[in-house]
């Protein structure tokens, strides 16, 4: 029976690895795609933001002018950030494919950890929207009580571009929950080299 365990770890193991490197890169390639495409969401994001903010400014009073520069700033912000998703996770994308054609094992270790502190990420920003859209709502409930429309209008529209940017981070921290997951999946197993020593042999797991 050991020699028969023996005979199926080597003759399985490079099957195993290959097939364990070819899920690895194709769940990558999920995450990463649907990354660009939250990139192009924030893209459009930002654009709507800009043009609603011209728009309040243009129109002239207080309230709208006040709104429109909280519009116009996280806008800017909104596209920047679009940008910077799309072109990262692209680059990410050619440099992850390398690495698992190299050492697949290292890169599912290293793309683990450093999905946790994305995910760490997530959560900050999550209360930091929540404590700033918050502020805002204090910053419109003030300006209405002292007859301040500039006020009012500019808090306002910070709660609801935080509003809206929370949303956005909640469908985008459970995408990174889901890769995490599909990451862990993927465990080590020993197999029992004919020298007598343990190969390990990377394996997806799982409950069917």
């Amino acid at each position: 029976m050991l020699r028969l365990a023996i005979v199926l770890g080597v003759v399985l193991a490079p099957s195993l690895a290959r097939a364990d490197a070819a899920g690895a890169k194709a769940a990558m390639h999920e995450y990463f795609d649907a990354e660009i495409r939250g990139g192009y969401l924030l893209i459009g994001m930002g654009a709507a933001g800009l043009v609603a903010g011209g728009l309040l400014y243009r129109q002239g009073s207080p309230t709208a002018r006040g709104a429109s520069y909280p519009l116009l700033g996280v806008g800017v912000l909104h596209v920047a950030a679009g940008i910077f998703v799309g072109v990262a996770s692209a680059r990410r994308i050619d440099k992850f494919d390398a690495e698992i054609d190299k050492d697949y094992a290292a890169w599912v270790s290293g793309e683990s950890k450093r999905m946790q502190g994305v995910s760490t990420q997530f959560t900050a920003l999550k209360i930091a929207e929540l404590v700033i859209a918050t502020g805002g709502l204090t910053m419109a409930g003030i300006g209405w009580r002292t007859d301040r429309p500039r006020l009012k209008g500019a808090g306002l529209a910070i709660a609801a571009e935080m509003m809206l940017t929370f949303g956005f981070d909640i469908f985008a921290a459970r995408r990174a929950h889901d890769y995490r997951d599909e990451l862990s999946q993927v465990g080590v197993a020993p197999l029992i080299e004919p020298r007598g020593g343990p190969a390990y042999v990377l394996t997806y797991g799982g409950t069917f």
